[in-house]
């Protein structure tokens, strides 16, 4: 990943005045409004503008290199959005994959190999929270839940300094606490393999009062 990453503009990380706001990752006119990298092994990411009427604006982001290989997470991380404490929910909508069928949330970045994801699974039906540090994954918190193929589906993310709420489709899943990465990152979307997944608009605000 660019080390344009360490130079994103920090509006997030003062306590919580900001509104509500919407995080593109395409733009109206079908390009891609991210930046690209990888964690992990196997061929570069490849994300690209997808035409999806239900997308914003009739787009949707999708990783479509179609490489295999397990240990390969590509991720797209948003220039203008940083921030330690928000609610963030991404929508999306899982495709296909033969190793994975993954959509996945990207907070708090250093860099590509050091950051929050969480990532659901449309093959085994699971959400899971990692901590990425160093390039190696370790799990967090997970719960089994269904994601339907071809569905768009909302990923709600509750981050306030060591704690971590996890919701999809307004059910919360779990709660996992880890003090590992508590400082301002970027926000982004990841995925693993060959997994192809649409993703759409990506909306945070202040976290809850009642969590701060």
């Amino acid at each position: 990943m660019r080390s344009l990453l360490l130079l994103l503009p920090l509006f997030l990380l003062a306590p919580p005045v900001w509104a509500q706001m919407v995080v593109p990752f395409t733009t109206p006119d079908g390009r891609v409004a991210c930046t690209q990298g990888k964690t992990g092994i196997g061929r570069p990411a490849l994300w690209r503008a997808i035409e999806d009427p239900d997308g914003p604006n009739g787009w949707a982001l999708a990783e479509t290199e179609a490489d295999p290989t397990d240990q390969r997470f590509p991720l797209c991380i948003s220039e203008p959005a940083t921030g330690r404490d928000f609610d963030a929910t991404l929508r999306f909508k899982p495709i296909s994959g033969t190793k994975a069928q993954v959509a996945g949330f990207v907070f708090r970045a250093q860099s590509a190999n050091d950051y929050y994801v969480v990532r659901a699974n449309a093959l085994d039906n699971t959400v899971r929270l990692y901590r990425m540090d160093k390039g190696k994954r370790s799990q967090l918190g997970s719960k089994d839940a269904p994601i339907a193929l071809g569905k768009w589906h909302s990923l709600r993310v509750i981050a306030v300094n060591d704690k971590y709420e996890v919701s999809l489709d307004g059910k919360e899943l779990f709660t996992a606490t880890d003090r590992s990465l508590v400082t301002s990152g970027a926000l982004g979307v990841w995925s693993q393999a060959d997994s192809l997944t649409h993703y759409g608009s990506l909306l945070v605000s202040p976290p809850p009062a009642a969590v701060r």
